[in-house]
Parts: structure tokens; C-alpha cells; sequence
């Protein structure tokens, strides 16, 4: 199909400008009422007693597209459930529900590791000719055309995006002052400032990010291969290019904060994180822009009013921001035994303008204007961030890779392997990995 890019794109255009284009009006249709919704719910309601169920990882970015579909559209004859599972459950439950003959799950909250295999395995529905016919009653030409494209695979749409992030780094404003420092861009500086912290204060582990091998450190990695100018990928071939010397200063680079870490920061994942710069245990972190609202919240954080926001350090001077572009959304399970069409309905409630109104206090969402009306602290920090961040690689075994590198990097980055040995088998587990999925 052929889309007009009738708005500016936040991508293209926010980060460059801060502004946006204007979000045409929502249109009329036979309406399921909700009153959790601003508007109710628009789907077609359905002539006898149809479940659906919904799967959503629980997050303050998450929760409101949502329960725009779970809270706002179960009435009648429609229920949606949204039973409660966290990240790290979600792509279990996810694969186990679409292996099977009928789906235990009809809608599914989809984010960039694991949204190339959902789609490359015919998985979840193509939305394309839906997204065309219904384009007018739910205003989805208010969704910016960038992150579209950014969520397509092999230029079909799977995916209606709900919200977009970035990596950013968490600072303690009084703290910095306190030591005398600037905002760190460079590892090394990153280091000395933490260290000055560390020295000149009670915070005893300045600088938390999330290590967890079990799935964070393999994002760390890349993340410090992308400040570096290297690819997890050979250009257009499923083969790892991680035996590489630029792979070797990423672990080294990784290894190189922790003297200023936690001793427990290779089992932290996000939550730890916000934990620790919540209570005053850290005073530096990175964290995606979509999992820091609840740092500025004073009823959620001792030093709300102290907490900032900025790009994050590259490893060396020079290099990019240690960051990466990460889109989450809403797709349909292929094997579900419910109408294609009213899951797509209720797909457009969960990306439409009041869902994301109401998560517009906690993360950036897809759609434009309410993005270009949105007030968060970490709104700038993402915007100045954005021109340098990339999605992941959009093949299907990137899950697959993420989940084999976890063990090889975060034994390099524990000091229990060497970096080079490191690199060696994290080449190896990737190549493995990806042979072992077929590609």
C-alpha cells in the first residue's frame, strides 16, 4: 500500500525543530462504551460473548494503552482481559501462545528484539489493508509515518506503535554540583565523576546500570558497539561480526565502570536500577526514556527534585551516544480464534489519541501531537538523544542472539573472562544461535 506522510514525523522533524504536525480528529462508528477511555471505546460490538485476551508487560509506559483496550472496552457482549506478567515473562508467553494451535493471547504487546521473528514466522497478521480502511476512523495517520517504517519488516506493517524511547543518562543535579563536575560525556569522564561521588559523598555505588545477563548486558554491549561504530551484524548477512576489536573495547569499556557500581550490579535489570537512584543508593544511571517517570515522581522518589536528564556518555571521545531507538506496540496473533478485524479495532483504541494522552505523563507517544504536548523531564534529553539512536537490527534472530550473548559478555564484563575471550564466545553463541533458528 502507499501511505502519504501527511504529518512531520518526530523523528525526522521533532528533534530537529521541536515541533510537530497537527493530529486529525478521531472518526464516528458503531461504539463499545468504556468509561475508563476519553471518548469511550469505537469498535464494532460484537453479536455474542467474545474474551479477548490481551498480553502487556506491566511498566508506567505500558499500562495505559493497555488498559485503554482491557478496562476501556470490556462491557457487553466484549471482555478484554489483561492478566499480569512482567518483560522477562511476556516473549515466553508470547512464543508458547503462538506455537500452538489457537492462541492463548490475541493481542500482543511487541517491542524490537522480538518483533522481526513474530512477523518472519507469519506469526502475527499483517496490518496493512486494515490500517489503509480504517485510517480515517481512528486517526492513524496521527502516528508518526517514522515510526512506521521503524516497526515494518521487510516493509509490512505488523505492529501499530504505541510509544518510543531512547537510552538516556540519569544524573543527580545537587550531587554533581557537590563534586564539582560537569554533565559526564565520555566514559572516562563518566568514570571520574562517579568516582568523585564516591569519594566526596555517602554514595558508596554511584553509577547503576542494568547488567543483568539475562538479557540487559547484551543491550549494554551493543549499545557500546553502537557508540563505537561497530555492527552486531555483517551488512545484510545473518553472520555476528563480534571476533572483532571494536567488540573487545565495548566489554572493556563495560568493565571499566564497575569499580564504581554496585557489587551486585550483574543481577540488576531496570527496576534495580530506578531503585537505586530513587533511594540515593546511585547517583548516575542509564535507562531507557520510557522507564524513568517514576524518578520525578515525589510521592515515588526521595530526590525527585534532583534528578535530571541528558544524552548519554559515548565510550570515547568522539564516538556516538551510548543509546539506541527502541519502538513498542500492539500486534495480532495470527492463530487467534477472534475476528482479525475487531482485534484490529481494539488495537487502534490501544495506540489511539486517549491512550496516549494518558501515558503521556510517563513516556513519549507514537502519536505526534500529543508527543509535541507531552511535559517530561526526560523529554529533552530523549529528543537531543534521538538523531544518534538506531532500532535493532530487524532480523529475526535477533532474540535469538540477545539471549546467547547474555552468558560470553556478562562473564567478560564480571572480570571472570577476558574481554578477548569474551568476544570469542559471544562470536560463537551468536553464530550457534542463529544456526540453531534456522537462518
Amino acid at each position: 500500500m502507499t501511505r502519504t506522510p501527511a504529518r512531520r514525523s518526530v523523528l525526522l522533524a521533532l528533534a530537529a525543530t521541536g515541533s510537530l504536525g497537527a493530529l486529525s480528529a478521531c472518526g464516528a462508528g458503531s461504539e463499545v462504551s468504556g468509561g475508563a477511555t476519553a471518548g469511550g471505546c469505537d469498535v464494532d460490538a460484537p453479536d455474542t460473548a467474545t474474551t479477548v485476551n490481551l498480553l502487556s508487560y506491566a511498566s508506567t509506559a505500558t499500562d495505559p494503552f493497555a488498559k485503554a483496550m482491557s478496562d476501556g472496552c470490556s462491557t457487553g457482549e466484549l471482555t478484554v482481559e489483561l492478566p499480569p506478567t512482567d518483560l522477562a515473562g511476556q516473549h515466553q508467553r508470547a512464543v508458547q501462545s503462538f506455537s500452538g494451535p489457537t492462541a492463548s493471547y490475541d493481542i500482543v504487546e511487541t517491542y524490537g528484539s522480538i518483533r522481526p521473528l513474530y512477523a518472519d514466522r507469519g506469526w502475527v497478521v499483517q496490518l496493512d489493508d486494515m490500517i489503509e480502511a480504517n485510517s480515517e476512523r481512528y486517526a492513524l495517520d496521527g502516528i508518526d509515518p517514522a515510526l512506521l517504517e521503524a516497526v515494518a519488516y521487510e516493509g509490512k506493517q505488523y505492529t501499530l506503535p504505541t510509544f518510543w524511547g531512547v537510552a538516556v543518562l540519569v544524573y543527580r543535579k545537587d550531587l554533581l554540583e557537590q563534586v564539582g563536575r560537569e554533565v559526564p560525556t565520555t566514559f572516562a569522564e563518566l568514570v571520574e565523576t562517579a568516582q568523585a561521588i564516591k569519594d566526596q559523598t555517602d554514595v558508596k555505588a554511584p553509577l547503576a546500570i542494568p547488567f543483568n545477563p539475562s538479557g540487559d548486558i547484551a543491550s549494554q554491549f551493543n549499545q557500546a558497539l553502537h557508540s563505537l561504530g561497530g555492527s552486531l551484524f555483517a551488512d545484510g548477512q545473518a553472520v555476528p561480526t563480534l571476533d572483532t576489536d571494536l567488540a573487545v573495547k565495548a566489554i572493556t569499556a563495560l568493565a571499566s565502570l564497575r569499580p564504581v557500581m554496585s557489587e551486585s550490579v550483574m543481577s540488576f535489570s531496570s527496576p534495580e536500577v530506578i531503585t537505586q537512584l530513587q533511594t540515593g543508593q546511585a547517583a548516575l544511571g542509564m535507562l531507557m526514556s520510557g522507564r524513568v517517570a517514576d524518578l520525578t515522581d515525589p510521592d515515588k522518589s526521595k530526590f525527585a527534585d534532583q534528578i535530571a536528564f541528558a544524552v548519554p556518555p559515548s565510550v570515547e571521545p568522539g564516538g556516538l551516544p551510548m543509546t539506541y531507538l527502541s519502538v513498542d506496540g500492539f500486534s495480532i496473533a495470527a492463530n487467534s480464534s477472534v475476528d482479525p478485524e475487531l482485534l484490529f479495532q481494539l488495537a487502534c483504541i490501544g495506540t489511539g489519541e486517549a491512550a496516549a494522552e494518558a501515558a503521556a505523563n510517563a513516556t513519549i507517544p507514537a502519536r505526534t501531537e500529543v508527543a509535541e504536548s507531552a511535559e517530561l523531564p526526560v523529554k529533552d534529553a530523549a529528543l537531543a538523544t534521538l538523531p544518534d539512536a538506531e532500532p535493532l537490527p530487524q532480523v529475526p534472530y535477533m532474540a535469538d542472539v540477545y539471549t546467547a550473548l547474555g552468558a560470553p559478555i556478562g562473564a567478560a564484563v564480571a572480570g571472570e573472562t577476558t574481554p578477548q575471550e569474551g568476544a570469542a564466545a559471544a562470536q560463537a553463541a551468536a553464530a550457534a544461535a542463529i544456526a540453531a533458528a534456522g537462518y
